[in-house]
């Protein structure tokens, strides 16, 4: 006996983790907002910091200018993510929110490794910069990048495509915060190389709050088990239900940032009607829909199959 089942849930989410038609318009909008804000801000610190050779002011604009580009990026999949499956793409655009992820975090570490390598080419001989400019200048995204930051509060909890947009602000109004801190010290001592070091600072500020998106979209994208779902647990979750006798072939993966998805062949304790089938795996769904996991296929194997040969996991 093998009868294949299949469960999404459309009227519903027991996690909570679905964006509403409220919600995403919300977020929709401050998308927009962030993306505008930080364009406008990009230009004025880029022509700032040239004109008064200051490295850190250039190193943040660059990095806002990765912002821009990441707030684009995510704001696309987000829409590509919401197109309906066709022929060929028979789970729609979903996971395209996991690679804009991905590409937001891989732009991040070029960035790192931009700052740093101009941070050395310039430590043998700092240029003079003006500390009142560089002071202004970074307070301005300051509040900027927390305005657009906070846009992205209650949406980046659930949404991994969220977060990155979320992290990249956060980590600009800390980096404005130390230039506002370098412009202060170079103010009132002229030591231009304080530039040079919140450069560094900069930039291993970035590599360090990027490093956890950049490894936990990778595992995305390679179908790995999202992050807070226990495989082990999954599969006790299943077996503890009246009338599984055993489970294997579980895959747990992520469709998007928003919706996981899991296969799994079981083999019940005895023979059921279709009927009574159905309802053993309408209850798995149920359970399972609580623990994040909202695509669901279960196949029902004849208790003579043999596990070994199918290589059961």
């Amino acid at each position: 006996m093998l009868i294949s089942y299949v469960y999404m849930s459309h009227h519903h989410d027991h996690a909570g983790h679905n964006h509403g038609p409220s919600t995403l318009e919300n977020i929709n909008r401050a998308f927009y907002i962030g993306i505008a804000l930080n364009l406008l801000f990009t230009i004025i610190e880029f022509v700032v910091g040239y004109l008064n050779n200051s490295l850190a002011l250039i190193s943040d604009a660059t990095h806002n200018l990765s912002d821009v580009a990441s707030l684009v990026i995510s704001l696309v999949a987000m829409k590509l993510a919401q197109k309906a499956a066709n022929l060929t793409f028979t789970y729609g655009y979903k996971k395209a929110s996991i690679l804009a992820s991905f590409i937001n975090s891989v732009l991040l570490l070029v960035v790192v490794f931009t700052i740093l390598k101009e941070a050395i080419e310039r430590f043998n001989s700092p240029p003079e910069v003006g500390g009142k400019v560089i002071i202004i200048t970074a307070i301005i995204g300051v509040l900027i990048n927390t305005i657009s930051a906070f846009l992205f509060y209650k949406g980046q909890k659930d949404d991994i495509n969220v977060r990155g947009a979320f992290l990249h602000l956060l980590v600009d109004a800390i980096v404005s915060v130390g230039v506002v801190i370098s412009g202060i010290i170079i103010l009132y001592t002229n030591w231009h190389i304080t530039d040079i070091i919140v450069s560094i600072i900069i930039a291993v500020v970035i590599l360090v709050t990027t490093w956890g998106l950049f490894k936990e979209s990778l595992k995305l994208t390679l179908d790995a088990i999202p992050k807070g779902i226990d495989l082990v647990n999954i599969k006790k979750i299943i077996l503890n239900n009246d009338g599984v006798k055993d489970v294997h072939h579980v895959h747990i993966w992520a469709l998007s940032s928003t919706i996981n998805a899991l296969s799994a062949h079981i083999i019940l304790d005895k023979e059921y009607s279709i009927q009574d089938s159905m309802k053993i795996k309408a209850h798995l769904r149920h359970e399972l829909e609580h623990h994040n996991i909202q695509h669901i296929t279960i196949e029902i194997d004849s208790d003579t199959i043999d596990c070994d040969e199918l290589e059961c996991h």
